[in-house]
C-alpha cells in the first residue's frame, strides 16, 4: 500500500511542473495499464493512476467545451465569499447551480469570479439570478509575482467576468452571517478587532493593506489565515484538555478513552473549520487533520511518515488541483520538516524549551525556502518573529480569541471584557509586525532559480548529517549549480525585461544589480497598482540593490499610473519625465542613453529612449504615432518595444525599415479590446524578418545581452513553461 500511495502522491504533486496535460484519449489506455500493474508494480500503478487523475481534473477545468464558457449567460448562483475590500470595483466568488434552465452535472466545474461596479448589499449564502459576461480567468505572467491563472485553477475557478444584472432569489442567509455581523459590531472599537475577526472566523475583510504589509514583513501572514496550523492547534488543545479530564474522571488503564477524546476533538475541529467558512484551503486542512485523527484512532499506520503519506493521498484524491496552490506544499512540507527535525535532533535539544527552539528555528528556516520558491521573496525577520509569535498565538491568543468569540455569541455576562482581553493578547502580534516592517530586510529575493533553491538545503544537510559515510562527498556536486549562479556576469552583460502589465507598459533595464525602469503600468482607484504587484516584486526578486532612474514616457495611466508607488517603495529613485527627457543622462552603467522628445501633446509627446552598449541596442518609443515617427532619424535597433502597443497608428513602413529590429516585443494585454497588436502591424514586422513576442500571449519577455549572443526568454515558453501558463485556453 505504501508503494502505491507514494507513486500516487508523487505523480499528482509533479503536476505543478508538467509542460502539458495528457490528451483524454491516452487516459483510458494508461488507466487500464495501471490497474493491470497494481499487484506486480504497485508504485508504477500509483504513478500512472495519479497521472490520469490529475490530467482529467486539469483538462475539465480548461477545456473550451465546459458549460461556463466564454460569452454571456443567464445563471442561478450562490454567493460564497464577500468582497475583502470596500472598493468600488468588487470581486466575489460564486457557485453556479443552473445555466439558463439547465442544472450543472456533478462533474462540471461550477466556481466563478464575478465583479460588480457599484454599491450593493451582498449577503453570503444567498441565491441570485444573474446575467453575466464570462471569459477564461485572466492574469499577468511575470517572475516573482502572483500567478492568477494558477491560483484560479487551485481554487477550481473556471471563469471570471462581470455582473450585468442581478436579482436576489432565496433570502435565507448563511448561519455564519449573523455571527460575523455580531462579532464585527462587538469588536468595532477595539484596536485589533480586524485580527480578532480573522482568527475567530477567517473574516479578513477588515484587514487593511497596511496590516497585510506589516504581517508580510514579519513572515506572520500564516497566523491570521486559518490553515492546518490553526486546526492542528485546536485539535491538540482539545485532545490535551479532554484527555486530562478523561484520565481524572474516567480512569482507564487500557487507554479506552482515547477514541471518544479523538471523536470529540474531530467534532471541535470540524466546527472551527465550518466557522471559518470552509473555504478550499480550510477544507484541505480539515481533510488532513481528520485523516490523521482517524488513523490515530484506528492505529492503521506504523510510522509518522505513513500518517502524512495517507493524509496527502486522501487530499489529492478529493482535490488533485490543490498542488497548484501554496497551501498544499506548505502544509505537507511543514509536517515533513517537523518529523525530520525530531528524528535528527541534536543532543542539546532534549529539554522542552530547547526542543521547541530547535523545531521552531528549523521549521522557519526550511519552510522559508518553500515560501521563497513560491513567492520569490522571504522576510529576514521571519525566524525571530515566528519564534516569538507562534507559541504566543498558539497557547494564548488563539484560545482566548475563540473563547471570547463564543462567549460573545452566547450573550453571556462580561462578554465585552473577554473580547477586550483577547484583543490585548493580540497586541504582541501587532507590535512585532510593525517592528519588522520598520527594519531593513523585510523582503529578500532569490534570483538564482528553483533548482538551486532545492539543492542548497539538501547539500547542507548531507554535510551536517550524512545518512551514510560517503554521502558528504555528494554535497559539492549538489552545491555546484548554486556556486555557478554566484559567478557574476561579465561587466558588459545586461538585461531588458518587458513586463506583462496587461494593456500597459513597464520595462526594466538591469545591469550589475542596478536598474532603470521605463514606465510603470497602470494604477486603479481600488488601490491596485502594477508597480506594486508586478514591478516592485520583480526588482526585489532579481536582487536589485538600487533603482537609479524612473522614466515616464508620458502621463497616460497605463504608462505612469504607478509612479507614486515606485517613488514610495524606492525613495532614492530619480524621475525623468516631461521636459526632463530632453536633458536625461547620456551614460548609465557603461551604457549609452540617447533621449528624444517632440513638442506634441499626448501620445506623440512620449519620451523616446535608445539604450546601446555599442554592439546591441534597445529602442523604447513609448506611445508615439506616425507624426513623431516621421520626425525621427532612427538608428537600427536590436530590440524594439513597439510604439503604442502595436497600434496601426504607429509603426509606419518607412520607420520599420529604418529601425530594422531583430527582436520585436509588443506590450499588449491578452484579448485587449483594441485588438493590439494589430494584425497588419504584425505582418509588417514579420516581413522585416523580426522575431516577435507579445506580453499578453507569452507573458514577461526578457532579453539578455552578451558580447557573443542575444538570448530571448519569455515566461510561458522558457522561464515557466508549464501547462497552466499557456494562454490557449
Amino acid at each position: 500500500m505504501n508503494s502505491f500511495l507514494l507513486g500516487w502522491v508523487a505523480a499528482i504533486s509533479s503536476g505543478l511542473f508538467w509542460p502539458a496535460l495528457l490528451p483524454p484519449g491516452f487516459l483510458v489506455v494508461i488507466g487500464a495499464a495501471a490497474l493491470w500493474l497494481v499487484r506486480q508494480r504497485p508504485m508504477l500503478a500509483g504513478l500512472l493512476l495519479g497521472i490520469c487523475w490529475f490530467s482529467w481534473h486539469g483538462d475539465r477545468h480548461i477545456t473550451a467545451s465546459q458549460p461556463l464558457n466564454e460569452g454571456e449567460h443567464q445563471l442561478v448562483a450562490r454567493l460564497l465569499t464577500l468582497p475583502t475590500r470596500g472598493a468600488l470595483y468588487q470581486r466575489t466568488l460564486w457557485q453556479v447551480e443552473r445555466i439558463g434552465e439547465r442544472s450543472l452535472k456533478f462533474h462540471h466545474p461550477n466556481r466563478i469570479w464575478l465583479s460588480y461596479q457599484g454599491e450593493t448589499q451582498w449577503q453570503a449564502g444567498h441565491l441570485y439570478q444573474l446575467r453575466v459576461k464570462l471569459r477564461p480567468p485572466m492574469g499577468t505572467f511575470n517572475q516573482f509575482s502572483w500567478n492568477q491563472r494558477r491560483h484560479a485553477l487551485a481554487n477550481r475557478v473556471v471563469a471570471q467576468g462581470r455582473i450585468l444584472a442581478m436579482e436576489p432569489l432565496a433570502q435565507n442567509s448563511h448561519w455564519r452571517v449573523p455571527l460575523a455581523q455580531t462579532l464585527e459590531q462587538a469588536v468595532a472599537q477595539l484596536p485589533r478587532g480586524d485580527l480578532l475577526r480573522a482568527l475567530a472566523m477567517a473574516d479578513r475583510r477588515g484587514l487593511s493593506d497596511e496590516r497585510w504589509q506589516q504581517l508580510r514583513a514579519a513572515g506572520l501572514t500564516h497566523l491570521v489565515a486559518i490553515s492546518g496550523l490553526h486546526l492542528s492547534l485546536v485539535a491538540l488543545l482539545l485532545v490535551t484538555v479532554l484527555g486530562w479530564l478523561a484520565r481524572r474522571l474516567f480512569p482507564s488503564q487500557g487507554g479506552g478513552a482515547r477514541l471518544p477524546v479523538l471523536m470529540v476533538a474531530a467534532l471541535g475541529v470540524t466546527a472551527y473549520a465550518l466557522l471559518a467558512g470552509l473555504g478550499l484551503a480550510t477544507q484541505r486542512a480539515l481533510i488532513m487533520a481528520l485523516a490523521a485523527m482517524v488513523m490515530l484512532a484506528t492505529g492503521r499506520f506504523g510510522r509518522p511518515w505513513e500518517l502524512l503519506l495517507r493524509a496527502a493521498a486522501l487530499l489529492l484524491l478529493l482535490d488533485p488541483l490543490a498542488v497548484l496552490g501554496p497551501g498544499y506544499w506548505l502544509s505537507c512540507c511543514a509536517v515533513a520538516i517537523i518529523m525530520l527535525l525530531v528524528a535528527q535532533a541534536p543532543g542539546w535539544s532534549h529539554g522542552r524549551l530547547a526542543s521547541l527552539v530547535w523545531i521552531q528555528c528549523g521549521l522557519t528556516l526550511l519552510l522559508g525556502l518553500v515560501q521563497l520558491g513560491w513567492f520569490g521573496s522571504l522576510s529576514l525577520h521571519a525566524l525571530w518573529a515566528n519564534l516569538l509569535m507562534v507559541p504566543w498565538v498558539s497557547l494564548v491568543a488563539l484560545p482566548l480569541t475563540l473563547l471570547a468569540a463564543l462567549w460573545s455569541w452566547s450573550a453571556l455576562p462580561f462578554a465585552d471584557a473577554g473580547l477586550w482581553l483577547a484583543d490585548l493578547s493580540l497586541w504582541p502580534l501587532e507590535w512585532v509586525a510593525r517592528l519588522a516592517q520598520s527594519l531593513p530586510g523585510a523582503s529578500l529575493g532569490w534570483a538564482h532559480g528553483l533548482m538551486t533553491l532545492i539543492l542548497l538545503p539538501l547539500a547542507l544537510w548531507l554535510v551536517w548529517r550524512p545518512p551514510v559515510p560517503l554521502a558528504r562527498w555528494l554535497a559539492p556536486l549538489l552545491l555546484m549549480p548554486t556556486l555557478l549562479t554566484q559567478v557574476g556576469e561579465p561587466p558588459s552583460s545586461w538585461r531588458v525585461h518587458v513586463m506583462d502589465v496587461r494593456q500597459g507598459l513597464s520595462v526594466v533595464v538591469e545591469k550589475q544589480g542596478r536598474a532603470l525602469v521605463y514606465d510603470t503600468g497602470a494604477a486603479f482607484p481600488s488601490g491596485f497598482s502594477y508597480a506594486e504587484r508586478v514591478v516592485d516584486p520583480f526588482l526585489r526578486g532579481r536582487g536589485i540593490v538600487s533603482l537609479d532612474y524612473l522614466v515616464l514616457s508620458h502621463g497616460d495611466n497605463d504608462h505612469a499610473g504607478g509612479a507614486g508607488a515606485i517613488k514610495r517603495l524606492w525613495p532614492g529613485v530619480e524621475e525623468i519625465s516631461g521636459e526632463g527627457c530632453k536633458q536625461g543622462p547620456s551614460h548609465w552603467q557603461g551604457l549609452d542613453l540617447a533621449w528624444q522628445k517632440f513638442d506634441y501633446r499626448g501620445n506623440n509627446g512620449s519620451c523616446i529612449l535608445r539604450i546601446s552598449d555599442g554592439q546591441h541596442s534597445v529602442l523604447l518609443p513609448g506611445d508615439i504615432e506616425a507624426a513623431s515617427e516621421a520626425r525621427m532619424s532612427p538608428k537600427r535597433a536590436t530590440v524594439l518595444v513597439t510604439p503604442h502597443h502595436g497600434s496601426r497608428s504607429s509603426s509606419t513602413e518607412s520607420w520599420v525599415r529604418a529601425v530594422a529590429p531583430s527582436i520585436v516585443v509588443h506590450p499588449a494585454g491578452w484579448r485587449n479590446r483594441w485588438g493590439f497588436p494589430h494584425p497588419e502591424i504584425e505582418a509588417r514586422y514579420q516581413g522585416s524578418g523580426a522575431l516577435q513576442k507579445t506580453t499578453g500571449r507569452q507573458g514577461q519577455v526578457s532579453v539578455h545581452f552578451h558580447p557573443e549572443e542575444v538570448k530571448v526568454l519569455s515566461f510561458s515558453e522558457q522561464l515557466a513553461p508549464y501547462w497552466y501558463n499557456q494562454r490557449r485556453w
